[in-house]
């Protein structure tokens, strides 16, 4: 049955949010403002779903969507807004997710909601992409044996493409040529590829992941793929798995600069996807630190060093811990390679390191301690930090809910939260500062 709403907000995930006769119903790719005739597709207990069929008044928040398969492809959700009204909602629902499942008094950046006590957590202005579209420096396609592309919304179909508007040119040159090379093979015996943008000499990498433990019989037809320098093949039976190595073919290092650091990592080393916001978000971070020279830095969930190496030039000494062994001994490369002395990695579990050298970030004031942990966020963290005392703290996360269950926490002493938007997901990175001097 159809059913005429207007759309008055966005919930987190983008869909939009109205209600017929009292009652919630979500409504994806439509905007606040927006007047839609809906089918409605789900009924539960407190809401319904429904699926636009005509729109019968646009919202001025509203264009045309770059993508043509904008709508089909599961890979963005608010793609027909302005980027500056997509960036303010985001923030709207950070903010009213902090609230909910963070319990915190939020001072809305935009004045939303109940005049806000002194010490609410005060948001700053959102952090714009230098770029709305070119901006991500790698990308995972998946192969069905005849379409190369992303999945489609809550499925595993491939929707074929021509390449993504978010991606940089050279990821998309490159991935038009391998999908030929994939389309041109009987068998190729791959499920996915990942495709990572070399930054500093302007080149690609690509990671196949491979069905079998052998090497790719139609390695060869690879040398002309545009911009493509080398790549590795990962074999798993099961597709949900990182693979084991069984095969390199060139140069599959990743190199891009940070803050005046070189940083060089083989392809399958987690990186920032945006490497302009990568930038801001290092600036930020040492802008937040304001460190001295005499301060202790411990970058939790460190990666290869992306933040740890920037903040270890203007601090006494850096401490990076990271799980990934392979991330961990980057990062040591990495230090060494900037002939950056004062930086050491530990490569095992951040919370157990945590939970054994808390007294590190005891002292004067002296210490700083830098999060960013997996898309899940990570409690146990946020649990141990609410009894240490270092001298500020920051948090950075990709997953609004996550970050608002582990800063509930710690929720006493948060001074501030700043938003950071891109277009290929709902959420944000934050970092937040708790200051305990």
């Amino acid at each position: 049955m159809a059913e005429v709403v207007e759309i008055t907000s966005l919930a987190y995930g983008g869909k939009g949010v109205g209600r017929i006769n009292g009652k919630v119903v979500f409504v994806p790719y439509s905007a606040p403002g927006d007047v839609v005739e809906v089918e409605l597709v789900s009924e539960k207990k407190g809401y319904s779903e429904g699926e636009i069929r005509r729109i019968e008044r646009p919202s001025p928040l509203r264009v045309e969507p770059v993508c043509p398969v904008y709508g089909e492809c599961g890979g963005c959700s608010l793609q027909h807004m302005r980027y500056g009204a997509e960036l303010e909602w985001k923030q709207r629902m950070l903010e009213e997710t902090l609230r909910r499942v963070g319990k915190l008094e939020v001072k809305s950046h935009y004045g939303d909601g109940l005049p806000a006590s002194p010490e609410a957590v005060r948001f700053e202005e959102p952090m714009a992409s230098p770029r709305e579209f070119n901006y991500r420096s790698r990308a995972r396609f998946h192969f069905d044996g005849r379409r190369a592309g992303f999945f489609a919304a809550a499925s595993h179909r491939v929707v074929d493409m021509d390449g993504c508007p978010l991606l940089d040119q050279l990821i998309n040159e490159s991935y038009l040529d391998i999908k030929d090379v994939l389309k041109s093979i009987a068998k190729p015996g791959i499920s996915s590829f990942e495709i990572v943008l070399s930054e500093r000499d302007s080149k690609t990498v690509a990671v196949f992941n491979a069905h079998e433990a052998r090497p790719l019989s139609w390695a060869g037809a690879l040398a002309g793929v545009r911009h493509l320098k080398g790549f590795e093949v990962r074999a798993s039976a099961d597709r949900g798995r990182k693979g084991k190595r069984v095969a390199i073919e060139g140069d599959i290092t990743v190199s891009y600069s940070l803050s005046g650091v070189d940083f060089s990592a083989p392809a399958g080393i987690f990186s920032q996807v945006n490497r302009l916001q990568n930038r801001n978000l290092a600036a930020k971070a040492i802008e937040f630190a304001a460190l001295s020279g005499k301060e202790t830095v411990v970058d939790l969930f460190s990666g290869a060093g992306n933040l740890t190496l920037p903040l270890a030039r203007k601090a006494k000494k850096a401490i990076g811990v990271e799980a990934d062994r392979e991330a961990a001994r980057q990062g040591t490369g990495n230090a060494v390679r900037n002939s950056i002395e004062n930086a050491r990695f530990h490569a095992e579990d951040s919370i157990l390191w945590l939970k054994r050298n808390l007294n590190i970030l005891e002292g004067e004031g002296n210490s700083v301690l830098v999060l960013d942990p997996p898309r899940g966020g990570e409690p146990n963290s946020a649990r141990s930090l609410s009894g240490a005392r270092p001298g500020s703290r920051g948090y950075i996360s990709c997953s609004p809910p996550t970050l608002a269950r582990d800063l509930y926490f710690l929720r006493d002493r948060i001074q501030g939260i700043r938003g950071r938007s891109d277009r290929h997901v709902p959420p944000h990175i934050l970092l937040s500062r708790a200051s305990l001097a």
